[in-house]
């Protein structure tokens, strides 16, 4: 047992005395001489009623601190001479703040923090095999898909997730551009290949990264492949971008070729709509019948090509069925309605389907969402409102606060917290946050998730590339940890680097240049 077998002299070392004003979840202490206490690493105290069991800490904040450098005092007044009062540094001391997160009772249950530490208790320092027995889990759970991710903070302790958990609990990933969170999940992806039973991943590949899971066997496909055809005849008018009277005349005909089953070619619109307008119920004089005609006609034959080009969409169950990881291109165009309208699809069919098969227990997948803040933006930020923007918010939503108990489970991704959805966000029950440094994006994941401290906000801006803090369901501890990231594959990001854009680019305007210096029979074509 951890609380009754640990060596204090090899296992436990002295690093420290608690000071006053501690509290159940925040311990002080000052750092002894010749010890050096470190941001993000674990500490114990022994539980002040429970004799050797220990309490697991971590420390956010090391400060040092000099009453003689105190405005007024000898320090600054020596410092104005230009000279450095040294007698003033025997009076000198380190003080590191302490998130108390919690011990293990006699029954290896988890507890938090019933009372303060008292002045003067031990911190001690651990050393990597104490530390090691306190953060090893094997879960309990046969349902259980445990996952290499990489290393606890500072130590060689593997950390996992559990991917069953994700599929039935959805997860949020949040962190600043480059700071690893595609990295996090291609390496997850590539690493989950090897695991038995295989899981199942449809990935939302928005800027076209991740093609390197191809060598694991995922696949990418376009993302128009999966484009349905419209069937929403305000979203034919947008598209169109008919108003005033012409925009009803071509949304009655619309409707009126939809619910006759009639194929709605540009053709076939331009005959419907010249039967209204004949018809005399919208547009009553004869040159008004012809102008509106007119106008019309050349919208749709202008901007209604997109009629013509639909065709019936892969079915996504069936793409998902022949491979462990599908990869859906959406940075094929920039055609954001009908990406938008796509992803609702996808969704729709991908929950549906999983509710139809609850019963025989043979479908589950996990979908990722990359650049969540496209697809289910916060109210009042969309970047274009339409009727497919709409439909694919509300997909989300429905996914999100459905599909779980079906297991399907969503990674949502951005690196924009305050600009994603927040009853998408707090649907999310684990949480890997990378490096943050905006205060809207931090209240956003410590309003809407599951944290509950303060503390956060002190962790997310020193992490490092590719080091997350993680927390929730599938994080097989019961406390945040901050995870190095196991990084074997990278996005597919731009072949150069900018410079070197510039260096090709200057010198073939300088080539050009000389070109144009030689004799029209000289120069190359």
């Amino acid at each position: 047992m951890l609380n009754n077998n640990a060596n204090n002299s090899e296992e436990l070392r002295p690093i420290g005395y608690a000071l006053s004003g501690c509290t159940h979840d925040l311990l002080s202490f000052v750092v002894m001489e010749e010890k050096q206490a470190k941001v993000n690493y674990f500490y114990f105290i022994e539980h002040p009623l429970k004799p050797k069991t220990y309490v697991l800490t971590r420390v956010f904040r090391v400060q040092p601190y000099n009453p003689e450098m105190i405005t007024g005092r000898i320090g600054p007044l020596a410092g104005k001479k230009g000279y450095r009062a040294d007698y003033g540094k025997r009076l000198e001391y380190t003080i590191a703040l302490a998130e108390i997160l919690g011990y293990y009772d006699e029954e290896r249950k988890w507890r938090l923090m019933e009372v303060a530490p008292s002045p003067w208790d031990c911190v001690y320092e651990p050393s990597e095999e104490f530390l090691r027995r306190f953060l090893t889990f094997k879960s309990d759970s046969s349902d259980s898909l445990l996952l290499a991710i990489g290393r606890i903070r500072g130590t060689n302790i593997p950390a996992y997730i559990d991917l069953n958990a994700i599929a039935r609990g959805h997860m949020f990933v949040a962190g600043m551009t480059r700071s690893g969170k595609s990295s996090f999940i291609i390496n997850l992806v590539a690493s989950a290949h090897s695991l038995k039973p295989k899981p199942r991943f449809v990935i939302f590949d928005r800027r076209g990264e991740y093609s390197g899971l191809v060598k694991y066997g995922a696949r990418v496909i376009p993302y128009n492949m999966f484009t349905p055809p419209i069937s929403n005849p305000r979203l034919i008018v947008e598209k169109i971008g008919l108003k005033g009277k012409g925009r009803d005349i071509v949304l009655e005909a619309a409707r009126s070729l939809l619910s006759d089953g009639i194929n709605l070619s540009r053709k076939n619109l331009i005959i419907k709509v010249r039967e209204i307008i004949d018809q005399g119920g919208i547009v009553k004089t004869s040159e008004s019948k012809n102008k509106y005609f007119s106008s019309i006609k050349w919208f749709i034959e202008n901007k209604g090509d997109f009629l013509d080009r639909q065709v019936e969409p892969l079915n996504i169950i069936e793409e998902i069925l022949k491979s462990y990881a599908l990869i859906i291109d959406f940075s094929v165009d920039t055609d954001i309605e009908a990406q938008h309208r796509t992803a609702s699809n996808i969704l729709n069919q991908i929950r549906e389907y999983a509710m139809r098969r609850k019963d025989y227990g043979d479908f589950a997948c996990i979908i990722v969402i990359e650049e969540a803040q496209y697809f289910a933006p916060e109210k009042g930020i969309e970047i274009k409102e339409s009727s497919a923007q709409s439909e694919v918010k509300a997909s989300m939503v429905e996914t999100i606060s459905q599909a779980g108990g079906y297991n399907v489970g969503l990674v949502i991704m951005t690196q924009r917290p305050a600009y994603v959805l927040k009853s998408c966000i707090s649907q999310c029950n684990t949480v890997a946050c990378f490096r943050l440094r905006s205060g809207n994006d931090q209240n956003a994941i410590l309003e809407y998730t599951e944290y509950g401290s303060e503390r956060l906000k002190d962790y997310l801006p020193g992490l490092a590339d590719h080091e997350a803090l993680i927390w929730g369901l599938a994080v097989p501890t019961p406390f945040p940890i901050i995870v190095e990231i196991d990084v074997e594959e990278y996005p597919r990001k731009a072949a150069v680097f900018a410079r070197t854009a510039w260096e090709k680019m200057e010198k073939n305007a300088e080539k050009e240049e000389e070109t144009q210096k030689l004799p029209l029979h000289l120069r190359e074509f």
